[in-house]
Order: structure tokens, then sequence, then C-alpha cells
């Protein structure tokens, strides 16, 4: 069965961008496929900083978190925009994660998954700015980013606080959105194994 890391871009109490992921995790449950969402508590780690690794190493939180990545088979991002740019919360975790130090594998712990980007945001752009450089980070870490991504905006009005989608057309194009991410997900894991 296929495994998928939800990776949140923030910490926020009734986070859009983590009620986003809420609805991720429920159509992907109905497909079938294993979700693992990461919460708030387990994205905690200092601002990354080469003398803190030189003298703590790795926090605790990112060894776990490197081990759930490492036990998937694709990741989903979804994070806010701040100022244009995807949130520093995220940035941080992704670079703590791609330290190699001791029993870490770096980067590796990435090589070759899926990954699937998203973003809600209050306002009506969707945090449109924001969408690529996640691509581009993500790419970076040797990830095979999906063709198609999804902004949401006005998001408070869109995903309930369960993460219901509570408009149609948002709701049709995420089972699209993921139907297809899964598809390629699962032929990307066949040619990897």
């Amino acid at each position: 069965m296929m495994k998928v890391l939800l990776l949140p871009g923030s910490r926020r109490l009734d986070s859009i961008n983590v009620r986003l992921l809420l609805a991720v995790e429920k159509k992907l449950q109905a497909f079938g496929i294993e979700t693992d969402r990461v919460g708030a508590d387990d994205l905690n780690a200092p601002i990354y900083d080469g003398d803190c690794e030189a003298k703590v190493g790795i926090p605790d939180s990112i060894k776990k978190l490197n081990k759930r990545m490492a036990a998937a088979d694709a990741i989903i991002v979804a994070s806010p925009e701040y100022n244009g740019f995807f949130s520093p919360l995220l940035k941080n975790t992704l670079d703590w994660m791609s330290r190699s130090q001791d029993d870490q594998p770096g980067t590796l712990v990435f090589k070759d998954k899926a990954a699937l980007v998203l973003a809600a945001s209050p306002g009506p752009m969707a945090a449109a700015r924001a969408l690529p450089h996640i691509r581009t980070q993500l790419s970076n870490l040797s990830l095979n980013v999906f063709r198609a991504q999804l902004g949401v905006g006005r998001a408070g009005t869109v995903i309930g606080e369960h993460g219901e989608l509570l408009d149609e057309k948002t709701e049709q194009q995420l089972t699209v959105l993921l139907e297809d991410f899964a598809e390629f997900a699962q032929k990307l894991s066949r040619s990897s194994s």
C-alpha cells in the first residue's frame, strides 16, 4: 500500500493549510492510500544554524520526521504565503531534514519520491506567489514534483474546521488532482523499487 507524508507549513491553531491537509487525508484514505499527517508538535526545531548543528546535532524532532519521510512513498506539502514566499517554518524544517550527520541520510531521504505542492490563503490570490518557490525548493531536494498544483483562495470560507470542503469547484479540483497525483506517485514508486 502506498504511503504519503502530509507536511504543513504552519503550526497555527486552526491553520487553513492544516485544514487543507485534513481534506487531502480524507480523500487519499478513501482511495485506499495510507497517510501520515505531520502535526504542529512534530515541527519543533530551532532556526537552522551550522553552529547549532555542530554543537547539539540534528534535533530529535527532525530525526523522527526523517524516519517518517523514509517510510513514505510520496510527500504533499501545504504552506501559507508570507510576503510572496512560503513559510519560514517549512523552509527551516526542510533545511534541517536535508542535513546529513550521524545516521541521518540528508537529501537521500527525499530522492526520487513524488511530491505535490498545495497552498491555502485567506485572500483571493490563493498563495500563487509562494507555489513556484515551494516547487523549486522540493526539486532542489531531489523530489519529483508533480506538474499540477493547487492554491486555494479565500480558504477560510472554502475549507471547514475539520477539512470539509464547502465549495463544489474546489472539491472537484482537489479530487481530480489527488487522483492524478496518486497515479503518478504509484508509477514512480514501482519504477524505483
